[in-house]
């Protein structure tokens, strides 16, 4: 397929098909980083609730930078992978404080900041700035390797990326290409691609044909899934306290495989918990 008809078929179908979000309706860069380390492994269904009440609890990024741990945890629960809520935090702090609240433009630097990898530092430059750079995600690499790499296995990044990158200067620069979607932003390309990816492809086991695909692995009685249960029964305590000896008991009485003291080290590790003598806390 060329790349004017890949464009065409995108955009002729998001014309009519465009998904509405809350942190689509906005550039403000601390809210779109809220939004994508939400997605992070998480449907839209449950974030945009989460979204609005985080928002509405820290509604700027010195709010959140200031904020105790056990209120972050608390109004981030319900997301999982409680990890993502600290490091969003100390993201913030880091910018307050060395970069006076100023939101960095550039990806390598944002790529510095926890919990910030090479696809969030490019959608928060695409999304909250217009960066011009190509860049994947789940559903986007759905998409190239559908029109781009239809019946081949074990495809790599970096072969899909360099079309990518063609397609979004063509749709910046069009030449041959229908000039009537001259003008379309990065930020809008990628939602069309975001949103054929997650409809029009989401029953396609497309991605399994990515070098880079892993399947995720089942929540109910997983280790992360016992760790999640310590985790809400901490917060539904008056102080977010709990003896070993009730955590041990409630991990037990929920089946779990795994030994306590491996549960908590892990929360411990991660910064979620702090043991104080005989207990837990927040």
């Amino acid at each position: 397929m060329t790349i004017s008809a890949f464009q065409k078929t995108i955009l002729d179908w998001h014309k009519t098909n465009r998904r509405n979000m809350p942190w689509r309706e906005t550039k403000d860069p601390y809210k779109i980083l809220v939004s994508e380390v939400m997605l992070q492994q998480t449907q839209v269904a449950r974030v945009i609730p989460k979204y609005q009440e985080f928002l509405k609890a820290f509604p700027t990024l010195h709010a959140l930078a200031k904020a105790p741990d056990k209120k972050l945890l608390l109004v981030w629960q319900g997301l999982g992978y409680w990890e993502r809520a600290l490091a969003l935090k100390e993201t913030a702090k880091r910018i307050v404080k060395k970069y006076k609240g100023i939101f960095p433009k550039d990806t390598k630097v944002l790529e510095t900041f926890p919990g910030i990898g090479p696809y969030t530092a490019r959608a928060v430059a695409c999304f909250a700035f217009g960066k011009k750079e190509a860049f994947m995600d789940t559903n986007i690499r759905r998409v190239y390797l559908h029109f781009f790499s239809p019946n081949r296995k074990n495809v790599p990044d970096k072969e899909i990326l360099p079309i990518a990158q063609k397609a979004m200067d063509a749709i910046l620069y069009p030449n041959s290409y229908d000039r009537r979607n001259h003008g379309i932003s990065p930020r809008e390309w990628h939602y069309a691609l975001f949103d054929y990816g997650a409809t029009v492809l989401k029953d396609k086991k497309i991605n399994k044909r990515s070098k880079h695909y892993t399947k995720q692995s089942r929540f109910t009685g997983s280790f992360r899934s016992f760790r999640t249960k310590v985790m809400r029964f901490l917060l539904d305590q008056p102080r977010q306290t709990a003896t070993k000896h009730k955590l041990e008991k409630l991990l037990k009485t929920s089946g779990s495989p795994y030994a306590s003291e491996k549960i908590f080290a892990s929360l411990e590790k991660d910064g979620l918990i702090k043991k104080k003598g005989a207990s837990y806390s927040l």
